[in-house]
């Protein structure tokens, strides 16, 4: 199964215009270069177009096809400053302040993406996670509907793809935290093109176990049974009864879930987050993500030690989560 050029098709199918927080980076410029080589998006770089244009011209890549926003002398900074100021004001953020965030390219960028003038954002290669999320979680949020925002990854195995969450934002959910993450993924794993079946892991499979850990995930779903009475969703379970139908004939034979569950919730960070990484250091599975679900506008987080080739997966990656959203 070659995801990747499933996820590029995606991309493809409507181009996007997708903002580059870091646009002085050499990097970065050499990604937008190859995204629009790729038609995967219509890149915007943030920066000073004087330096970007240096840089471009030092490094031998082509600006062709990429426009360039100039935060530090936006011509309507102050009506930006303004909506900065209406979205936050409740937040007790002030209009002088507004103005101060916006010399800032993490709120610049989110901002844009906010009001629609971007259709994305990528971030995260030059500045820290915490620099460029703050701001994407201050001032795009949660969309409507949702009480958070959680992350997942997907991984193809056996000729099945299986998102996973949440590995990335909420370290011991609550009852509803973890409804919500199953919720975010389901709805994901959908605009994917996949119907769902959740699975809720755990140690025990349907009571195997006994436990006061075990009362929050069957609370949680519950509360997914009473929001999404249609979607299918089952557990406690273990992974093997979620994953292979051998196992779920003996431990769950009455679920819902009949080993070919899709999406697959784990009751912690941690139990995602060490899954993930064994899967990465003792398997050759290739992984891709992470996504931010929940959020009222795309925005897809890198990593400081990307190459421009990696960076531009992230705007292919940022395309087609845009794509899938759009009804």
């Amino acid at each position: 199964m070659d995801i990747a050029k499933l996820m590029k098709e995606k991309a493809q199918k409507r181009i996007n215009r997708i903002a580059l927080i870091e646009g002085e980076d050499e990097r970065v410029i050499e990604a937008a270069g190859i995204a629009v080589k790729e038609k995967t998006a219509k890149p915007v770089l943030i920066g000073e177009k004087k330096k970007i244009e240096g840089i471009a011209k030092k490094n031998n890549l082509s600006l062709d096809g990429i426009e360039i926003i100039d935060y530090k002398n936006y011509k309507d900074i102050g009506k930006l400053a303004e909506k900065l100021y209406e979205l936050r004001k409740s937040k007790g953020l002030t209009l002088e302040q507004a103005n101060e965030w916006l010399k800032n390219p993490n709120y610049f960028g989110a901002l844009l993406a906010k009001l629609g003038i971007v259709d994305g954002i990528v971030g995260g290669c030059k500045f820290s996670t915490a620099e460029y999320m703050k701001p994407v979680f201050q001032v795009i949020g949660k969309k409507e509907g949702a009480s958070l925002v959680s992350g997942l990854f997907f991984i193809a195995v056996k000729d099945r793809i299986i998102f996973m969450a949440d590995s990335d934002f909420i370290i011991v959910p609550n009852e509803e935290e973890l409804a919500q993450i199953a919720m975010n993924t389901a709805e994901f794993t959908g605009n994917f093109g996949y119907k769902p079946k959740v699975a809720m892991l755990s140690y025990s499979t349907k009571g195997s176990g006994e436990h006061p850990s075990l009362k929050r995930i069957r609370n949680a779903i519950k509360i997914v049974k009473e929001k999404q009475p249609d979607l299918a969703i089952d557990g406690e379970m273990q992974f093997d009864a979620a994953f292979n139908p051998a196992s779920a004939k003996r431990k769950c034979p009455d679920s819902i879930i009949e080993g070919d569950a899709n999406v697959f919730i784990f009751p912690d960070i941690s139990s995602a987050n060490i899954f993930a990484h064994t899967v990465l250091q003792l398997t050759e599975i290739p992984m891709y993500g992470t996504f931010a679900c929940g959020l009222d506008k795309v925005a897809v987080n890198g990593g400081r030690g990307y190459d421009a080739k990696k960076i531009a997966w992230l705007i292919t990656n940022c395309a087609m989560q845009i794509n899938m959203e759009r009804k």
